[in-house]
């Protein structure tokens, strides 16, 4: 088996710049694609930035007069604008075209440019932060640009799987809006939900819930404890020698109950006192030894250090002829048969053009929009929690069949139900106990008709459960396998529960967020967010490489490896490097020029491009995602609704998926189908 790029010999053909376009096309040239940067005489005017370099390695770039003749040569094509996909197309008939306007091709604002902290403001993610102050918080990561560069990838995989499979040349396109949407997968609205939502919280950064959040230790060092679960909250009760407030009245329904004003003021004092009588480190073994979810909170630069780190790979140096020695994230993610290619630098503006023009590339050919690019893919979800669930809610969103496979005790996160809804969108779902031979010979015959399995189990419990990989395929050896675990390679910390807040720790997020101050815990659940996405665009690649070879493989993601690709521009370092972006208490921006401001009780993102008004209703309360139609309406939801919730996300890609399934919902119709 020839281990290669799964996209040798395509050409891509990037007319973008900033972020997300560039980031999109980044993922297909280290899969082993041609990609051709096109850029005015004047280059991608992020070219200054240190994001460039990562952000385009593995490319070339041109500089043309007359770009006609390359975009008649190329497979796919990359633009800004719904304008310039309607000229490719026009050109490139047989082509998988990816349009990438910031703000969509709808709405007031359809196909002008903006920046990523105009659309955090109009999005939502600066007025869910959560801080001390009423008032939107300054995210310094460009959230929703990375968030679309990575759903761009996806789409642009899903065009080209299309094309071989079902013959089609679709356009697709992915706005930046549409990447914060990605990055908000559970954002909700719901009849008892406010009409405003309000960052501010009597736990100011921390977050809002008193046992899911930071603490000060005794040596004035920060550590995150994540007890999402009743299980994992008894376990630091008594990891704390606090068992006694199991039976505390004013603790009901704990761990998400004790959000409530009273239980909140009630139990926040006890632990703070509790944790500042130990050392970080002391407190991380005791807590460790008691398996409840724990982590440093670190700078990057002590997570670069790290052995979480070194295990992953998660930098590589590669020379520059005019910057040296540059490091940066690598690809953030590994397909067992497609390794990442050789990393080489970014290209000087127009290096290239000269032996670009002397070649010819013969595209393959597809023709018309064709339907739903994954349409007679079946994938099993025996996933749970967040990141590994919502892989599979992106492939459902491609048109795959995805059925959702609970333990008797159900998904713990149901317990979320508008949030659960909204990462499980678009499957069906049945209850097996996976622990009895019955259990596993249903699961095994949906498996025998099924192209992909997705799980994110501990070590050990998928072999307790007749379930690993050796046994999935041995009942289907044409299975496309995805392995998550939380740390990715780091065998050391395999046993240890992995949960976004805690990668947002280790990798030092909170900390760049915080600057001079207190850690802050990023309200948008970057690495559960990022991590499908990521995950999904392997999928995609893995199913187009068994198309075209016959080989079927593995795809291993991690949220340990999503870190340095959700903060990708930020992880680059060379000698003479500006310092990256930091935060700082309530942070409303870096300078008096690029700002949040208040007037008269509104609030307005302040920036070169003007004042942009700041959105108070969440992604799915945005007249613009509502004008793009990137929002649904699941009326059928008992119990939970009706609910508007984060839709279909890659325009022309087919319709909006169906709400999630109730408990063991389709087991009838399942058993039907495969007994």
């Amino acid at each position: 088996m020839a281990k290669c790029g799964a996209y040798d010999g395509i050409r891509v053909v990037e007319l973008t710049e900033g972020i997300s376009g560039p980031y999109a096309t980044r993922f297909l040239a280290d899969q082993g694609a041609d990609v051709i940067k096109s850029e005015s005489a004047n280059g991608d005017h992020y070219r200054n930035d240190p994001g460039f370099q990562v952000l385009n390695r593995n490319k070339r770039s041109v500089v043309l007069a007359d770009d006609t003749s390359l975009l008649r040569s190329a497979d796919v094509i990359v633009v800004d604008s719904s304008s310039e996909a309607t000229r490719a197309r026009s050109l490139a008939p047989g082509s998988v075209i990816i349009s990438m306007p910031t703000w969509g091709s709808k709405g007031p604002l359809a196909d002008q440019r903006g920046s990523w902290e105009q659309v955090a403001a109009a999005t939502g993610i600066s007025w869910n932060q959560v801080s001390w102050t009423e008032g939107p918080v300054h995210v310094i990561l460009p959230l929703a640009s990375y968030g679309a560069g990575m759903l761009g990838a996806l789409a642009i995989a899903a065009g080209l799987y299309a094309r071989e499979v079902h013959g089609s040349a679709p356009t697709y396109e992915v706005s930046e809006l549409a990447g914060s949407g990605a990055m908000q997968i559970g954002d909700f609205w719901s009849p008892g939900t406010p009409e405003e939502r309000d960052g501010a919280s009597p736990l100011g950064p921390a977050g809002r819930a008193p046992v899911y959040r930071p603490f000060q230790a005794a040596d004035d060092l920060w550590l995150f404890v994540a007890c999402g679960t009743r299980r994992f909250y008894e376990a630091m009760l008594e990891a704390i020698d606090r068992p006694d407030l199991l039976n505390e009245a004013a603790l009901e329904n704990p761990p998400w109950g004790l959000i409530e004003p009273e239980p909140l003021a009630y139990i926040t004092p006890i632990l703070e006192e509790r944790f500042l009588t130990r050392s970080r480190d002391e407190w991380i073994d005791k807590l460790r030894a008691h398996d409840v979810p724990c982590q440093p909170i670190q700078t990057r630069e002590e997570f670069l250090l790290s052995d979480l780190a070194e295990a992953n790979s998660v930098i590589e140096t590669i020379g520059h002829p005019e910057l040296g020695q540059v490091s940066m994230p690598t690809q953030p993610l590994h397909l067992e048969l497609c390794p990442a290619e050789m990393m080489l630098p970014a290209p000087a503006l127009g290096a290239n053009t000269d032996e670009v023009l002397q070649e010819q590339h013969d595209p393959g050919q597809g023709s018309g929009q064709g339907g739903q690019p994954l349409a007679g893919i079946r994938a099993v979800d025996l996933a749970s929690f967040i990141a590994g669930p919502v892989i599979t809610r992106h492939l459902a969103m491609l048109g795959a069949d995805v059925i959702k496979v609970e333990p008797e005790a159900g998904d713990p996160f149901r317990t979320f139900s508008p949030m659960f809804n909204g990462w499980n969108q678009g499957k069906r779902g049945v209850v097996l106990d996976l622990k009895e031979e019955a259990g596993r010979e249903f699961l095994y015959k949906i498996v025998a008709t099924s192209d992909v399995v997705v799980e994110n189990f501990r070590p050990g419990v998928a072999e307790r459960l007749g379930c690993s990989q050796n046994d999935l395929r041995s009942v289907s050896e044409d299975l496309v396998m995805v392995k998550s675990p939380g740390y990715g390679f780091d065998e050391s910390r395999a046993d240890q529960p992995a949960f976004d807040p805690l990668l947002q720790a280790l990798g030092g997020m909170m900390s760049a967020q915080g600057g001079d101050g207190d850690p802050v815990f990023l309200t948008v659940p970057v690495h559960d967010a990022a991590t499908p996405i990521i995950a999904a665009f392997g999928v995609v690649t893995a199913l187009y490489h068994r198309k075209c070879t016959g080989e079927a493989q593995t795809v291993y993601t991690s949220l340990a490896q999503t870190t340095a690709a959700a903060q990708a521009a930020e992880f680059v370092d060379y000698l003479g490097r500006p310092q990256a972006s930091q935060g700082g208490f309530d942070h409303k921006g870096p300078d008096s020029q690029n700002s949040y401001v208040e007037d008269e009780g509104n609030w307005f993102w302040s920036g070169p491009e003007g004042l942009t008004p700041v959105e108070t209703k969440g992604f799915v309360g945005s007249p613009l995602s509502l004008a793009n139609d990137l929002v649904c309406e699941h009326v059928d939801s008992p119990g939970w609704g009706p609910l508007m919730q984060v839709g279909q996300l890659i325009k022309g890609a087919g319709p909006h998926p169906t709400r999630a399934p109730y408990f063991d919902e389709h087991a009838d119709d399942l058993r039907d189908e495969f007994e």
